[in-house]
């Protein structure tokens, strides 16, 4: 049986990419016996795409011929998806709708890559650790996975993603988070700048990068500001002294105008029976002199009774109450009177839960009181995290023992001030050892097994 029109399409096949816009030309045959309109229409197009024909309607009498224009725009956002589509170019009478044809034409739709990536912050400020979120979007119109990394100029950084890599269908977007470390710079602040960069796992394909900045405060700039606080209280304590001394000595100095003998005021440190009023004018400068030496005395006294010599020996030896705090989470310079910074460092072991784990706390329970380490929102968590103990810059201990809450629980990691390290078990630094190594810069306290609960600090100076 003849068929009652002849349709064929140019071009018979098409490549193609969102945006752009395709033209078929669709020439018609009338093959009845009488006149017909036919109209064309494509059928399976991606979805969002646009269709013109010119003209419309080809009016046609029997064996006559005409060709229909069909303009196709194809969308660019969103992106239809890569592929091939078939499309069927169907013609059919307007009137006897019996009376159709339809012409299969491939349109072969190539995939475009359109990933975007973001970083928050774009700026770390910390000490040796940093947390970033990226956010990864695919714009594009295929599946596609990404493998992260991040690289520094000066391959210092160490980076951490979770997850590694990022699946991404079109249209969708996902995040990862990025730990960095690095090691802590000693009296310059230090800015890493980092490449982040998200690679199509596809050969050769081009990375997507972004940018991030680590700054990195330095360890010694970070005690200045503690260790002018000590030098003003000298200051203040030195005046203390001095003043009651100098008023004490103008009290007891003779009024010239008035003949006055000098009055000795007697003191614990000088008996009232060394002097006497009725002392030769002579020796009246020696005999008020004494004052000066209890008040210089007694300050020495007082800070005397709040320490106890004890082990490691040696000249200043010092024992220090660690749980003098009220329970609960302990300001970092809280000794820094001492010469030492308290902390946690959740960098030096691995705690679920404790990454932010950075304070020291002090603990009141059955088992005793003691120092551990802590949240700093919550002191009753995240005790098996590193406790650290910082001297500070300007007075490094020569000798050190650290008393734990029950014994043989605890290893110390000595790091000296000539950079050395060194891992001590039974929680002790001779003075000896730490006058070879310039003395001791920090400690961290490790637990074996169970909670960082340690009591008492017994340290001397370096000498």
């Amino acid at each position: 049986m003849t068929l009652p029109l002849r349709v064929n399409v140019a071009p018979e096949r098409a490549d193609a990419s969102p945006g752009d816009n395709l033209q078929f030309d669709v020439t018609v045959r009338n093959a009845s016996d009488i006149v017909e309109h036919y109209g064309v229409e494509l059928l399976g197009l991606p979805d969002g795409a646009t269709v013109r024909t010119e003209p419309e309607v080809a009016k046609l009498r029997p064996a006559e011929s005409g060709t229909l224009i069909v303009k196709v725009n194809l969308p660019v956002q969103p992106p239809a998806p890569a592929g091939t589509y078939v499309v069927g170019a169907l013609v059919r009478s307007k009137y006897r709708h019996d009376v159709s044809r339809c012409v299969e034409v491939p349109i072969e739709l190539a995939s475009v890559e359109a990933i975007t990536l973001r970083t928050t912050p774009e700026v770390v400020t910390g000490g040796g650790s940093g947390q970033y979120s990226l956010e990864v979007s695919n714009g594009g119109n295929a599946p596609v996975r990404l493998y992260l990394t991040a690289t520094d100029p000066e391959r210092r950084v160490s980076a951490v993603f979770q997850p590694g890599w990022l699946d991404l269908p079109p249209g969708t977007t996902a995040r990862a988070l990025l730990d960095v470390s690095a090691p802590v710079p000693w009296n310059k602040e230090k800015q890493r700048q980092l490449t982040l960069a998200a690679t199509p796992d596809l050969p050769g394909a081009t990375p997507i990068t972004g940018t991030a900045t680590f700054v990195q405060q330095p360890r010694i700039a970070s005690k200045f500001i503690k260790i002018a606080g000590i030098a003003a209280g000298v200051v203040v304590l030195a005046a203390a002294i001095a003043v009651p001394t100098l008023l004490t000595k103008t009290k007891d100095e003779p009024d010239p105008a008035a003949g006055q003998q000098p009055a000795v005021v007697p003191t614990a440190a000088a008996p009232a029976t060394q002097q006497s009023a009725a002392a030769p004018p002579a020796q009246a400068p020696s005999a008020a002199a004494p004052p000066a030496q209890p008040s210089a005395a007694a300050p020495t006294s007082a800070a005397a009774a709040t320490t106890t010599t004890a082990p490691p020996a040696g000249r200043g030896a010092r024992e220090v109450d660690l749980t003098t705090p009220p329970p609960g989470a302990v300001a970092s310079d809280f000794f820094r009177n001492d010469g030492f910074l308290v902390s946690a460092d959740p960098n030096a072991i691995v705690v679920a839960g404790c990454e932010n784990a950075r304070s020291a706390a002090v603990v009141d329970d059955p088992t005793g009181k003691f120092m551990t380490s802590a949240l700093p929102d919550d002191p009753t968590r995240c005790h098996e995290v590193p406790l650290l103990i910082d001297f500070l810059q300007d007075t490094p201990a020569g000798a050190i023992q650290v008393v734990p809450l029950t014994p043989n629980t605890l290893t110390m990691e000595v790091t000296f001030r000539d950079l050395s390290r060194q891992t001590v078990t039974n929680l002790t630094v001779p003075a000896d050892q730490g006058a070879a190594k310039g003395g001791i810069d920090q400690v961290l306290l490790k637990s074996s097994i169970g909670p960082v609960a340690v009591t008492k600090l017994r340290l001397a100076p370096l000498t």
